[in-house]
């Protein structure tokens, strides 16, 4: 509930499947009951929620307290682009007095994870998170609060321009174009292998990271492993790349951009509120 995407929480999935972990994706826009009744239903280890819009924080604290009024046991994890550290320690944690772990990205969810279902690491790990909380929590308690513009004295702070003057180019139609069946081997020059090693926790750069002294070895026997599968799915055509792009006239008005069908502005097509 709160939150209308699953890009995100999608990546997780695949990550932690990818380690052999059950990963139950309940969706998008879920009430707090269902979530928390298929986790005694299913038998979870653990509960992870995923936001990008801002009314995603609020249910997620909502979320926090629920588990603790019905006195759950199992470790809450917090991520999503609308998330952060500071929230999580300042408004999520103080609800839940179990794990509640904010994870940064995709990336770093494996190694959180299997930290929190270790017996061997879970104390290590629960007690620094609650350090590192409770320091955060401090930081924030002990902040100096700057006085604020009001919305109106905003409004008429804002950046102006002179349109009029602009140059701007034009593009050769409106609308959109499809790109269909993309050659595979156009896109490999493009992949970021940065990420890939750092999704089976080999953190560093590429191509770097390949000659580490630490990691080197691991990081070359698993990127063999990879171009084989990546020269099955070119070789193989197993998957079909397509795009999809666009160009519309848009204007700002006041917090908002409004996106046309037209060059004349006539009919709106879609506005984003930036607020």
């Amino acid at each position: 509930k709160g939150d209308v995407h699953d890009i995100g929480k999608n990546i997780v999935g695949v990550v932690l499947s990818c380690n052999n972990y059950k990963v139950i994706d309940l969706g998008v826009m879920v009430p707090c009951n269902t979530i928390l009744q298929k986790a005694v239903d299913e038998g979870a280890d653990l509960i992870g929620l995923s936001g990008l819009i801002t009314p995603s924080l609020d249910e997620m604290v909502y979320v926090a307290k629920e588990m603790e009024r019905r006195d759950f046991s199992l470790p809450l994890l917090i991520g999503g682009a609308t998330t952060s550290r500071q929230h999580t320690a300042v408004k999520i944690a103080p609800e839940y007095s179990q794990s509640t772990v904010h994870v940064l990205d995709a990336s770093r969810v494996v190694d959180v994870v299997s930290s929190l279902l270790s017996p061997s690491a879970q104390d290590e790990f629960n007690a620094e998170n609650s350090r590192a909380q409770a320091e955060i929590r401090e930081t924030y308690a002990s902040r100096s609060t700057k006085p604020l513009l009001t919305f109106k004295e905003s409004r008429a702070n804002r950046l102006r321009f002179d349109w009029t003057t602009a140059e701007l180019p034009v593009p050769s139609f409106n609308g959109t174009r499809v790109i269909d069946d993309v050659p595979l081997d156009d896109l490999v020059p493009y992949i970021d292998w940065t990420f890939f090693f750092s999704a089976w926790e080999l953190k560093g750069r590429f191509p770097q990271i390949l000659d580490h002294p630490k990691y080197g070895s691991a990081a070359r026997e698993l990127y063999g492993h990879a171009q084989v599968l990546l020269g099955r799915i070119v070789d193989e055509r197993l998957i079909k790349a397509r795009g999809v792009y666009g160009f519309w006239p848009a204007d700002a008005d006041e917090e908002s951009i409004a996106v046309y069908t037209d060059t004349d502005r006539t009919r709106e097509l879609a506005r984003f509120p930036m607020l």
